[in-house]
């Protein structure tokens, strides 16, 4: 069974992973590639982890719900628990927010996004882990693609 301690578990563990910069979509960070492909409606993005489905359905929203689905799948087969455990699985990103009033740190670039992951198992416990990031469409980010990017 999972528990709400292992719900917490997975939730910040997926978080972590997911928001991190070796979350890439063809070599580039996946964040700027969805914020891209979001950036004109202004859309958020929701991923059914379960289903491994994104909307809005783009290349790369839908490439991350598929990979992350399969992570899930994975961390929840190592607490020894099968995956029909988890009733609903879902990653929320909202890109667009408006600015903090006051900047934390200086060096930050791009607008900022939140992401939130939400775990719900077959008993009906929860779990929640959100962070806040900034990120800008990858096309204006400087930066090169990633040497690990094989296509």
């Amino acid at each position: 069974m999972l528990s709400k301690r292992k719900l917490r578990h997975l939730a910040a563990g997926l978080l972590g992973t997911f928001i991190s910069r070796y979350n890439d979509y063809e070599g580039y960070w996946a964040f700027g590639v969805m914020y891209r492909e979001v950036y004109s409606s202004g859309n958020p993005v929701t991923l059914d982890l379960i289903a491994k489905t994104a909307l809005p359905d783009m290349p790369a929203t839908a490439n991350v719900s598929r990979t992350y689905g399969n992570y899930l799948r994975e961390a929840i087969a190592k607490f020894g628990d099968p995956p029909e455990e988890l009733m609903e699985a879902g990653v929320l990103i909202e890109f667009g927010l408006p600015p903090p009033v006051e900047q934390a740190w200086h060096g930050v670039s791009g607008d900022p996004f939140r992401c939130t992951v939400r775990l719900v198992n077959k008993q009906g416990g929860a779990a929640t882990a959100q962070a806040l990031q900034h990120c800008m469409p990858y096309d204006l980010f400087p930066g090169i693609r990633s040497a690990r990017y094989q296509g």
